[in-house]
């Protein structure tokens, strides 16, 4: 009787989850994680199950001290950043701060515990995670810049004025990192390194 006690709240939980269809909108954040918002409201919206850490873990964990004029994050600036794994609430690997607030959001739809959520995860404008390259730009037009991270092995579709960039592995849409439309200055600075 108690595993069914156990059970039956888990199963809720789970419908709920995928009953949710997540939105992402594109410059403004995912279902109730929003750009602009405190730690304090991240940890209300996520709980604290990250790791907080620094700019230089960044470059050395993730881009693996590549040169990080070529990173988005990085030209758009950072303080520091929770990394997040084995969410059940929504599909965020990296929520990025600058001056204590919400800067940055990064979604994804891997590693393998991502599926479930990501799967009933959807842009505004009706883009599904797995989704072609071909079926972005006919959603969102032509990108302001198209490149291929061979380091990586994706290739990354900005929309700048959007404030939305779709990452791709194999011409599925796996991951998308979500900002605040950006000014001139950091996107010309950004293009001028490709």
């Amino acid at each position: 009787m108690k595993l069914v006690g156990v059970i039956i709240p888990f199963l809720i939980l789970s419908a709920n989850v995928r009953a949710q269809n997540l939105i992402v909108e594109e410059g403004v954040g995912i279902g109730r994680l929003k750009l602009g918002q405190s730690l304090e409201e991240v940890i209300n919206v996520l709980g604290f199950q990250g790791e907080l850490k620094s700019y230089d873990d960044y470059l050395a964990e993730e881009l693996f001290n590549e040169d990080p004029e070529i990173a988005l994050e990085c030209a758009i600036g950072f303080d520091y950043y929770i990394k997040f794994e084995h969410l059940i609430t929504l599909p965020v690997s990296y929520v990025f701060f600058k001056d204590n607030s919400i800067s940055q959001i990064k979604i994804s739809s891997f590693p393998e515990y991502f599926f479930a959520i990501a799967r009933d995860t959807r842009t505004k404008n009706g883009l599904n995670f797995w989704s072609q390259g071909s079926e972005i730009t006919e959603i969102y037009g032509s990108p302001d810049l198209q490149v291929n991270y061979d380091n990586f092995i994706l290739d990354s579709y900005f929309y700048f004025d959007r404030g939305i960039t779709f990452n791709l592995r194999e011409d599925n849409y796996r991951s998308a990192h979500i900002y605040s439309k950006l000014n001139s200055d950091i996107v010309d600075k950004f293009t001028n390194e490709f």
